[in-house]
């Protein structure tokens, strides 16, 4: 690889990964709207926390989901350009995996907004969306289909990334995309970590149902994986209604 041009990748990257769509479609649609007080949420017990970054989940909570939907496929397009552009005139470099692994840090640690972002999901699905297309499409299905299975659909995300580096490890081969995959998990765990430490404080007092209800509450595509798993498993309701 170019020494320049990879200097140029990473900062051209992160600086396009930092704009922060949900803010700019914020100002536009209503000034006034309250991104951080949207994603706060209040327990049963009366304590308050958040539950995810400012991006598209936030937009959708505090501008409603025709605009959250807006600003997830612009955190996409942002990814997704650049890393066609970047593969079609370097197609047997991996540049085009560099620029996606630093625009999504740029997404989540925004230098414009004090290094508070969104979780990156939209960045990373948008990235993966032009490198490898089929491998997103697998490693999404299979995560869902596992976490409604199990009949936990908050943990789809989690399971997504894990099984993108096996599909990365066993199918592709090619070890600049395993790399990729394997620096996509990282950045998604690092994330998540306020998250986790929730789940992880709920799981200790045994209020895991209530922390489900507020993540569902939080987010439409929870929601839609919640309802999903109501109807896949089909076993439950043969077992309702013998009983």
């Amino acid at each position: 690889m170019n020494l320049l041009i990879w200097i140029v990748t990473i900062v051209a990257a992160y600086f396009i990964g930092a704009i922060s769509f949900a803010r700019i479609v914020a100002w536009f649609v209503n000034p006034k709207a309250d991104l951080d007080k949207a994603r706060t949420h209040q327990t049963e017990t009366g304590e308050t926390g958040t539950v995810s970054g400012i991006g598209a989940s936030t937009a959708s909570m505090a501008l409603g989901k025709k605009y959250g939907f807006i600003v997830a496929l612009l955190d996409m397009a942002k990814t997704f350009i650049p890393t066609v552009v970047l593969r079609s005139i370097y197609p047997d470099g991996s540049y085009h995996l560099l620029f996606g692994i630093f625009a999504i840090i740029g997404h989540i640690y925004p230098v414009y907004y004090r290094f508070q972002g969104g979780r990156g999901l939209s960045a990373m699905l948008g990235s993966l969306l032009a490198i490898d297309p089929l491998g997103l499409i697998v490693s999404m299905l299979a995560g869902t289909l596992l976490a409604m299975l199990i009949n936990q659909p908050t943990t789809s995300l989690i399971l997504w990334f894990p099984l993108l580096s096996i599909w990365a490890w066993t199918v592709r081969q090619d070890p600049a995309f395993i790399i990729f995959s394997v620096a996509l998990l990282i950045l998604f765990l690092i994330a998540e970590i306020p998250e986790i430490k929730l789940a992880l404080k709920y799981q200790k007092e045994g209020r895991m149902d209530e922390y489900n209800r507020i993540i569902i509450a939080s987010s439409s595509q929870t929601r839609g994986m919640k309802r999903l798993a109501e109807k896949i498993r089909f076993w439950e309701k043969k077992k309702d209604r013998s009983d």
